[in-house]
């Protein structure tokens, strides 16, 4: 249960800082480009305000993390009968639909599409286009 309540403590650090700092996704305040998990939290609170076709629209995964975490600090027999076993499923698992939707969402939507659109605005754009024009 410690390890439950540190994990806990982590994720609501992580959160506390982003509502703090507003940065956004730190990724696309580089790049400009869109990462993997982009519109998320967008997702999540469209969802929080029981608008689930906006939520689905900004990021089609945004009910899954929730239950699988859930399961993967909760459950003890699982798929394969090995806690670690499920964990490392569970993630490969995750990590492929992400990635897989993450390339499906960039080929329809990016560059103008929210949440896919880029971000001229970004660090490394400003850069370039500074030593370009220089």
């Amino acid at each position: 249960m410690a390890k439950f309540k540190r994990i806990v403590l982590a994720l609501a650090l992580a959160a506390g800082l982003v509502l703090v700092l507003d940065t956004g996704c730190l990724f696309r305040r580089l790049t400009g480009v869109p990462c993997p998990g982009c519109g998320m939290t967008r997702a999540f609170l469209a969802a929080f305000r029981l608008d689930f076709p906006e939520a689905f629209r900004m990021h089609p995964l945004w009910p899954l993390p929730v239950p699988v975490f859930l399961a993967s600090m909760l459950k003890t027999g699982g798929l394969f009968g090995n806690k670690r076993r499920d964990n490392i499923f569970w993630c490969v698992a995750l990590i492929a639909a992400v990635l897989g939707l993450y390339i499906l969402r960039m080929a329809l939507w990016f560059p103008d599409t929210p949440p896919m659109a880029f971000d001229h605005q970004a660090l490394i754009p400003r850069l370039v286009q500074f030593f370009s024009s220089g």
